[in-house]
Parts: C-alpha cells; structure tokens; sequence
C-alpha cells in the first residue's frame, strides 16, 4: 500500500499569458464584475501529480473453460503458498482414413505417443502416466470448465508409461527446428484387437461420429502425485497407431488415430478438455467460492494471479474519489503499475495480464459478449499489458476509466487483474486456460501514477 506523494503544482506560461491579457482586458472596461467574473471566483489547477493509495487481495474467480485447447495438461505442479495444480486428460479420438483389414487380419500392436512442448514442475522426479477407457462420450457441442463433472471412466488401464521427462529442445543450425520429447506407449492388445475388429462395420472403420459413439474417449493421468512435473502434450502431434499384417504376406499395415482432427473445410470434430484439481493450504485454503478474497497481508504483502486456477488478483483504489472532493477534475493521463515478486521464474510468469471491471462481490461483471473487460486506451479491444523483464512491472493505462470513476458514470470497485481472456471470430470473451502459470506480486509496490488539472467549484 503506497501513501499519497510527490504532490507538484505548476501553471503553465501560455496560461499565464492569457491571464494577463484578460486581466489588461478587464482593467479596460467600465464593469469588470460581467465580464468573466465566474472565471474568476474560481481556482484553476494545472499539471497535478498524485501517487494514489492501491488495495490488493487474492481472490478466486469463477470457473476457467479448459475445453478445446491445443495443450493437453497432465500431472500436477506445487508451489509453496499456491498449493498443488493437477490435471487428467479427457480426449476422443478418431481416424481420417479408413480401416483397410480383413477378416483374417493379425495385430502386431497398438502404440501411443504423446509429445509434449511445455513443462513445470521437478523434471527430475519418475512418474507414470496411466491410460483409460472412457464409459461416457464427450460432446463437441458443450463448454467444459474446471468444474466439469468428471466423465466415467473403466478402471482397468490399457497403458501406462513410467519416464522421467527430458525437455530437451535442440535447434538445427538454421534455427528453425525444434525437437520436443516423445513419450511412447504399448497399449492394451485387447483395446488393439477391439479396433482391428472394426473393419467389417463400414460407418466405424471410417471415423466420424458412429466411431467416436463406439469408442467414448480416453482419460489420461499421473499416478506420482505432488512431486511429478505438468506436462503441456501437443494434440497435433500426438496421436495412437495400430498396426497389423495378414497371413502369408509380407507388408505391414498401419493406421493413426488422431486427438485432433481439422482441416480448411472441416472444423474440429474430436472433443478434449483438461480437467485440473487443486489443494491449497494455508491463508489461500480459505478460497473455495468464486468472490472469496484473503488479504495480501495474510499472504506475506504478495497477491497472485495463476492461469486455470482461478486465483486473480483484485485491487482497489480507497483514496481516488477523494482526489476529486470539492473540484472538478479532468485526467490528463493515468497509470496502473504492478511490480511482480523478485526472482521470478520467467518460464513460469504469465506474459501478459488483462483488466476485468468487477461488482461488489469479487466477480468479474459479463454482458452479451462474455467478460466485461477495460478496453484498450483509446480503442475497443481488450486492454492487456506485457510483462516487463526490465523493471519486472505489468502497466496499464487506465486514463479513460479513472475519468469515468470521478465523473461518477463508473462505479468505484476497482478491477479484477486476470491472465488474458480469449476472443471468438464472434466477438465473444471468455477465459480458457490450457497451462498453470502464475505472477506473484508486490501488493506495496502497487500504485496508480496520475496526471490531472482540476477547476474548485
């Protein structure tokens, strides 16, 4: 929390100017009291700046879309005062050509492979990744959020790989290569012979949706608990491929079974979604209903804000309608500034952040077009501030919308400060989060630099 500072009174020489021809003006006429006399019974104040007194909290939003991303999240991540972020997969699969077997038709085997682009978390730690058949199929037509009931699933694995994970990313010597680890699965023969079967009902050896009805999907999760790391799997790149010959011949077959299936004319038609838990300890324990806050006092003067958790940050400015008191103001420009935590991680920091406008309980306010979010200065868009590496500072410019505090159109609840939203073609904000990155930041290095003049009344 910053005290008001730094208060500096300057009159600009045009005004002075201007003052002075008025004032020869007046001194010219025989009633001076009807000519700018209103003007004049008043105080006119130019080129004032205020450090302004910021609040922060944590405060845990509603629910996070996970549905549709193009990272698949599997394992768990621990942080000290965040607590533990764990997530399973829920994925259909499907295959784009068709199933050419025959009756007589003998498997070879079934693989996985999942490759995986983005990591958090002790690398270092074994764990093993299990694989199971969903009871329930996944709808391309529904939303899924972290809240998301969790789909049936068949107990018995059909794969499971224990590894230590290597994100080792090599470059080629242009530059533009990279190679992201592979993991690789042998899978049930049984779920292998079940596919292979599939040949003789046309409708399911060519995919689509009569195959997706058939087969419901897969979960995919981590049996090592808090210590594994959180993989981030590409769904482009990952996929299942059954492979199979015939008697007396000599080829070998093979087909893939995608997690993601789009091309130009067709829109994504298998359905995914991360399903994350947490479990928090200490002050942030008590965040367990979307609007609840903890003070960054009882959070060592530090407020958060993490992707797919919830967790965001909610600042408010007690001492801004108080700037204004008997006077009308005009801001000349206004500024945001959060400090993040020294030492931060850059490969665990959230690049860029973004401004929701809240109601009085701590929740984001919606309209029409999802969350309501603080446009751009000057523009219609989302609002979003960078990561500063420099100064480790996120600023925003909230010049608009101080203005609109003290003119009194705004209400003052201050903002929520969110990891940045995703908008659809259709214009339709919402927050999808596909990763667990996270800010911590400096609850008394938060502050709003503001540049005013002001007319007394």
């Amino acid at each position: 929390m910053t005290s008001i500072s730094s208060k500096k009174r300057t009159l600009n020489w045009p005004v002075i100017k201007w003052l002075g021809i008025v004032s020869l003006f007046l001194a010219s006429c025989d009633a001076p009291k009807e000519i700018g006399a209103d003007l004049f019974s008043v105080e006119v104040g130019l080129n004032f700046t205020d450090t302004l007194q910021v609040k922060s909290r944590t405060v845990l939003m509603d629910s996070i879309q996970t549905g549709g991303a193009s990272s698949l999240l599997v394992g768990s991540y621990t942080h000290p005062v965040l607590g533990t972020f764990s997530s399973s997969i829920f994925t259909q699969f499907a295959n784009a050509d068709s199933l050419y077997a025959k009756k007589e038709s003998i498997l070879d085997s079934l693989k996985m492979q999942l490759v995986y682009k983005s990591y958090q978390g002790d690398t270092n730690q074994v764990q093993t990744i299990n694989v199971y058949k969903l009871k329930d199929s996944l709808s391309t037509s529904t939303d899924y959020f972290t809240n998301t009931a969790s789909i049936s699933v068949n107990p018995t694995v059909v794969g499971s790989h224990t590894f230590r994970p290597r994100p080792i990313r090599s470059k080629a010597s242009n530059g533009d290569s990279l190679k992201l680890d592979t993991l690789k699965f042998l899978m049930s023969p049984t779920l292998g012979r079940e596919l292979l079967a599939n040949y003789a009902d046309k409708s399911l050896a060519g995919g689509g949706n009569a195959f997706r009805k058939a087969y419901p999907g897969l979960k995919i999760s981590s049996s090592s608990g808090a210590n594994a790391a959180l993989l981030g799997f590409n769904p482009a790149y990952s996929r299942l491929t059954l492979y199979w010959h015939n008697p007396n011949d000599t080829l070998k077959y093979e087909l893939n079974y995608f997690f993601s299936l789009s091309n130009a004319l067709m829109a994504e038609v298998n359905s995914r979604y991360n399903q994350y838990q947490f479990a928090r300890s200490g002050a942030l324990a008590s965040l367990v209903k979307p609007g609840n806050s903890v003070s960054a006092e009882a959070t060592g003067q530090l407020t958060f804000v993490q992707s797919g958790s919830g967790l965001v940050t909610k600042v408010d400015f007690p001492t801004l309608l108080k700037l204004k008191g008997d006077r009308n103001v005009a801001v000349n420009k206004a500024e945001l500034v959060f400090e993040a935590e020294d030492g931060a991680d850059l490969n665990q920091t959230l690049g860029q952040l973004t401004l929701l406008q809240v109601d009085g309980n701590n929740k984001p306010l919606r309209n029409s077009y999802g969350l309501g979010y603080v446009l751009s200065e000057g523009g219609s868009g989302v609002q979003t501030a960078s990561y500063n590496a420099y100064n480790r500072t996120y600023t925003f410019n909230v010049t608009t919308e101080l203005q609109s505090i003290l003119n009194g159109r705004k209400v003052n609840n201050g903002f929520l400060l969110t990891p940045t939203p995703t908008t659809s073609s259709t214009g339709y904000t919402k927050m999808l989060s596909e990763t667990a990155r996270f800010t911590s930041l400096k609850a008394l290095k938060t502050k709003i630099r503001i540049y005013y003049s002001f007319i007394a009344k």
